[in-house]
């Protein structure tokens, strides 16, 4: 990875974190499709190992609000979807990976911008765990399908408690492609730009979080990740 892709890596990813920061998620869902179209080895593992960082900071940040019971059944559907998403990252190509995370976001950013909400209980909190794991090992945006199930909250709960799950569900992660040997040391070069970044982030997201509060600016978030997307699958196609 050159340089110049680092550097916009990291100009990226602040950007991204301080959204996430402040809103609780949808970093990936700007940041991700852009930093495939910059170089695919941004995702996942080096995604991954900075979201350890990442979402223990969030998560500590508000510990106080975190809910403990939407934590321990979204995180019991957790290792099935880890399973399913290692055995996909190291049986399909970059280019479909690449199709799928575009298809995904879609649709996912498609549920949220007309108003679907889940009904949050043991079962979708569980599937949404196993989703998540899925495409957080696959495409490094697994906090969406819980952000749906727990959409109810207000922003100091949804925020802890999503990356209170985030949290683990990284650990979970690097652990398996650890033991899988698909980290080297170039991603812990790349991961240690975007912990960097994610540093900034978590700083510039403070201020922001009482404004996203108040006002929310959920439909920007959706429509810079429509766009990623949208790139993402034109690209994977030609």
């Amino acid at each position: 990875m050159s340089e110049w892709e680092l550097v916009a890596g990291f100009a990226l990813w602040v950007v991204a974190t301080t959204l996430s920061g402040a809103l609780g998620f949808g970093g990936g869902i700007v940041g991700v499709p852009f930093l495939v179209l910059i170089n695919p080895e941004f995702v996942p593992v080096p995604l991954l190992l900075q979201g350890i960082f990442f979402t223990s900071a969030v998560a500590w940040r508000e510990r106080r609000a975190v809910d403990l019971s939407a934590l321990k059944w979204a995180t019991i559907g957790l290792l099935p979807g880890v399973a399913l998403g290692t055995w996909t990252l190291t049986s399909v190509s970059k280019d479909v990976l690449g199709l799928l995370i575009g298809l995904f976001l879609l649709a996912v950013i498609s549920l949220q911008a007309t108003g679907f909400r889940l009904k949050q209980n043991q079962r979708t909190l569980s599937l949404g765990g196993a989703i998540g794991g899925f495409t957080g090992i696959t495409a490094g945006i697994p906090l969406v399908p819980l952000a749906l199930v727990m959409s109810h909250y207000q922003g100091p709960r949804f925020r802890s408690t999503l990356n209170g799950w985030g949290m683990t569900m990284a650990i979970v992660s690097v652990m398996t492609l650890a033991f899988a040997n698909e980290i080297d040391r170039s991603d812990l070069a790349v991961a240690a730009v975007l912990a960097l970044a994610a540093v900034v982030g978590i700083a510039l997201s403070g201020p922001l979080r009482h404004i996203v509060d108040r006002r929310g600016v959920a439909q920007a978030v959706y429509a810079v990740g429509a766009l990623g997307a949208v790139a993402l699958l034109v690209r994977s196609l030609t």
